[in-house]
């Protein structure tokens, strides 16, 4: 009799959970590169046998939507866009990891790093450090920084064979125990641009709204059974 109201609570929480993950693409949607996730659902089975089962909703992974977000213009000398697939490699206290996210700078040792201060790496694995006092850094689409005539490093770009098996860590760089490829070479880099989040602001309030809806249509559901339930219980009393 109580399996209504179990399926139902197993609905709520699922869409709690999805209720988070559409409020975290909100807060995320000015931040650089981000990538908008989804709640991916699977029925889940469970009964006394074979025959007698009860469909649950079980909210099973969180899948990460990879399109590209606009290219912004910045006009900033260490702003640098990936067009195309690809990721820069970061090194930081944890280990290798890696963003989209190009909104770099130079540190007090005059090393490009991330807003966070995690050095960005070259294509042989080192930092990149940009002289002072020959010029203004200029960069090719291949990565390659020149600063006057001196070619000072090459950024390295790397690509992976399963994007959804990155994990997210913080200040928007991911960890994976993939080794990475190089990346295709039809990814270049643009100076002076951003990748935007691929968020779109309409999309995920009609998703909250619709959410909400479905929500309180469920909450409904558990409140009729239970006063269902409750019903019964006072009319087999009366009877006894």
């Amino acid at each position: 009799m109580e399996n209504t109201t179990y399926i139902g609570l197993s609905r709520l929480s699922a869409m709690r959970r999805e209720m988070d993950v559409i409020a975290n693409n909100m807060a995320n949607m000015n931040s650089n590169a981000y990538k908008g996730e989804r709640v991916m659902f699977e029925e889940y089975l469970k009964g006394p046998n074979a025959k007698e089962k009860t469909s649950f909703v079980n909210d099973w992974a969180v899948l990460r939507d990879f399109r590209a977000g606009k290219l912004e213009q910045t006009g900033n000398t260490f702003d640098f866009a990936i067009s195309g697939t690809g990721y820069l490699s970061i090194d930081t206290p944890q280990g290798r990891r890696y963003t989209r996210d190009g909104h770099l700078r130079l540190d007090a040792d005059r090393r490009l790093v991330t807003s966070g201060g995690h050095p960005v790496l070259d294509n042989r694995g080192r930092d990149i450090i940009i002289p002072d006092g020959q010029g203004v850094p200029a960069m090719a689409d291949d990565g390659t920084i020149n600063v006057g005539q001196q070619q000072v490093a090459k950024i390295d770009l790397v690509n992976f064979e399963n994007e959804q098996e990155l994990r997210k860590t913080a200040q928007g760089l991911f960890a994976t125990t993939q080794e990475p490829t190089a990346a295709p070479a039809t990814t270049t880099l643009v100076q002076g641009m951003l990748e935007a989040s691929n968020i779109e602001p309409i999309v995920e309030m009609t998703n909250m709204i619709n959410l909400l809806r479905q929500y309180q249509g469920t909450q409904n559901l558990i409140d009729g059974e239970n006063d269902r339930l409750k019903q019964a219980i006072q009319r087999l009393g009366r009877q006894n």
